[in-house]
């Protein structure tokens, strides 16, 4: 078992390095509060853990570090917390953290040293330097450079200095296809080549050299640089292409807002090619080919079918579309709009993509079962604007009852899934979604903005991030992939609509109640081990007090999201850590790592009690069982759902 203890001295050890983070970083990207969320689990080595293998970053190639970070976060290499770290931040954020940790030079560790017969110890020197001719098995010197500390081209990363559970590991994912590169997978290629002896050997062999002490860096100029790869490489023939850049049509901006490229965009997958699995109480949906193609898209709709299918939830042939494509708030949807909307993706490039057929349960994956639903759920509508509101509230009312489909999540669902229109925006649990919940907002307490200023409601939905708080789980996706392109007039008047909500006595101020069992600032009284864990892992971000910190850090104190009933949330960010979604106003937002690598299920209880009951905060305490059945119940990374504790 991992001593946890150590771990943190690594961190500490990272720390005095430059790659942790300090109370000196700026909230505009400096490099210490970049990497926070990284350095937590990888340290200044990285070893393996009851939670998987952290590998050493300081000094691998850029190219080679990019190349992993973006087989992340497209699904190509499988390990569900950085799949989650990674999910909503862009090239130019990833490029950022590639380059801060090539650039770091920290010693490799002293080679091991195992009692292995010579025999296997020439025969893995002989596969790493000259390879298998005769099984057509290229040495790895041929791409890892004749000196095994770095390549063909700035992709291909060193060998030597690497731990050999971390080469077996590796080795072992390339056989079984956990681990992915681009096509063509070169090394995918050569692990199924090897017998278990020749991995053995080979990785013994790597793993009892010494790293060179001295000498050019991978990709310099005064490296060696053999012609090609012995193989065709995807990895080194990748080409890193900026982000489309913004088109100046309706149709574009509709697409954006109303977050369409969420669900209608496989993981790794071309934007709006469709193929998303979207998870429901009765089975899975596969989100349809937005893409022009004739075949497998929309090439040969018309601009009335897609008016259909928003308007009235019917494809092209008339059949009807499941409830999970949210045609009852898109029914509100302009006619003029959705033709916009129809324009734009008539531009994109045709895409073959075959979907996969829905899984939905009997009798729910039945036509007849959709017309008895629609009956009783569903009839088409057009919005109406209220002539005793303003333009602002009117617009915001169309957007956030139409096109961006808030009530979708903040709203609750009956047993068949319909949303309860008497229970409008009061707050939902999203099963599906890891059970993160989506907050109520009618009223401040529950997480409306009734208290907050229009140009803070802005912020958060345009950036994603205030002083206040960060946008996590599902609400991440929908500001990274649709509201941060809202522009400044839609965003104020989406404030003004949500700031409506609710009664105005909900809306007014609650004052600020004194401390439980000590004043507003001190510490409280029964809750040291709390109090000691935040001093040693809270305070140097989230500030003694709470206050936060000019760096990006939100306050803790007098924070509604600290002291909200639905503790859920609260959990899964100390467990889970996060990178805010990164913006055009905020591109390098600091991360938070997860400590569940660090805290056990009582210390998660017991920092988050404490902040509850802190700094006049008065809300309940946190128990173990609260924890643990959050996490039991999670299902947002992706099969990691029950981490080892």
């Amino acid at each position: 078992m991992l001593n946890f203890r150590a771990l943190f001295v690594s961190l500490l050890l990272l720390t005095s390095l430059g790659l942790g983070a300090t109370e000196q970083t700026t909230q505009k990207g400096g490099d210490d509060a970049l990497v926070k969320a990284c350095t937590l689990c990888h340290g200044p080595e990285g070893r393996s853990t009851p939670y998987g293998y952290f590998p050493r970053l300081a000094g691998k190639p850029e190219t080679y570090l990019l190349n992993q970070l973006q087989n992340f976060q497209a699904g190509r290499r499988h390990y569900a917390q950085m799949g989650y770290l990674l999910e909503n931040v862009d090239a130019a954020y990833l490029q950022q953290l590639a380059q801060f940790f090539a650039k770091q030079d920290i010693p490799y560790p002293a080679p091991a040293v195992f009692s292995t017969p010579p025999p296997q110890l020439k025969w893995g020197q002989e596969l790493a330097m000259h390879g298998d001719p005769d099984r057509k098995i290229p040495a790895c010197a041929a791409c890892h450079g004749q000196q095994l500390s770095g390549g063909v081209s700035p992709a291909i990363p060193g060998l030597l200095g690497l731990p050999r559970d971390y080469l077996l590991g590796q080795m072992g994912n390339w056989r079984t296809d956990q681990r992915h590169a681009r096509e063509p997978d070169c090394m995918a290629q050569i692990a199924k080549s090897l017998t278990e002896q020749d991995i053995n050997a080979v990785t013994r062999w790597l793993a009892t050299q010494a790293p060179l002490k001295q000498g050019p860096k991978p990709g310099s100029p005064s490296a060696p640089q053999p012609d090609s790869p012995a193989l065709k490489c995807g990895s080194v023939q990748a080409r890193h292409d900026a982000p489309l850049s913004p088109q100046q049509s309706q149709g574009l901006y509709l697409s954006r807002i109303g977050n369409c490229q969420a669900c209608h965009t496989a993981q790794g997958g071309v934007p709006l090619a469709g193929g998303k699995a979207i998870e429901t109480p009765f089975g899975v949906v596969y989100s349809s080919n937005l893409t022009p193609d004739a075949q497998t898209g929309i090439g040969r709709w018309s601009a009335a079918d897609f008016w259909q299918a928003l308007h009235e939830g019917r494809s092209k042939d008339g059949h009807l579309l499941t409830p999970a494509f949210p045609f009852t708030d898109l029914t509100q949807v302009s006619r003029q709009d959705a033709d916009a909307l129809f324009a734009y993706l008539q531009t994109l490039a045709p895409q073959k993509n075959v979907v996969k057929p829905n899984t939905l349960s009997w009798p729910f994956n039945t036509q007849w079962a959709l017309q008895v639903w629609r009956a009783l759920y569903f009839k088409p509508t057009a919005f109406k604007p209220d002539p005793k509101q303003t333009a602002d509230w009117n617009r915001g009312a169309y957007l956030v009852n139409g096109l961006s489909h808030c009530g979708a999540c903040h709203t609750p669902r009956n047993a068949l899934g319909a949303s309860l229109g008497d229970h409008a925006f009061k707050g939902a649990v999203l099963a599906s979604q890891g059970q993160w919940v989506a907050p109520g907002l009618l009223s401040p307490q529950e997480g409306g903005v009734q208290n907050e200023s229009i140009k803070s409601i802005s912020n958060l939905l345009q950036n994603g991030m205030t002083q206040k708080g960060t946008v996590r789980g599902p609400m991440a996706e929908v500001v990274y992939k649709g509201t941060q392109y809202l522009s400044d007039e839609d965003a104020k008047s989406i404030g003004v609509y949500l700031k409506s909500l609710g009664s105005s006595a909900a809306a007014t101020a609650a004052p600020v109640p004194q401390g439980v069992n000590g004043d507003s600032k001190g510490e409280v009284k029964g809750h040291s081990h709390g109090a000691a864990l935040y001093k040693e892992h809270c305070e140097g971000c989230h500030g003694k007090e709470g206050q936060g910190s000019s760096a990006g850090f939100p306050a803790l104190a007098g924070n509604r999201h600290v002291t909200t009933p639905h503790v859920g949330n609260l959990i899964k960010t100390v467990l889970w850590g996060g990178i805010p979604p990164t913006t055009a106003a905020n591109p390098l937002p600091p991360g938070m790592p997860p400590f569940r690598t660090l805290l056990s299920d009582k210390d998660v209880a017991d920092v988050l009690t404490y902040t509850r009951q802190s700094w006049g905060h008065q809300a309940p305490a946190i128990t173990t069982l609260d924890v643990i059945q959050n996490i039991e119940n999670a299902s947002a990374l992706g099969g990691a759902d029950r981490l080892p504790r």
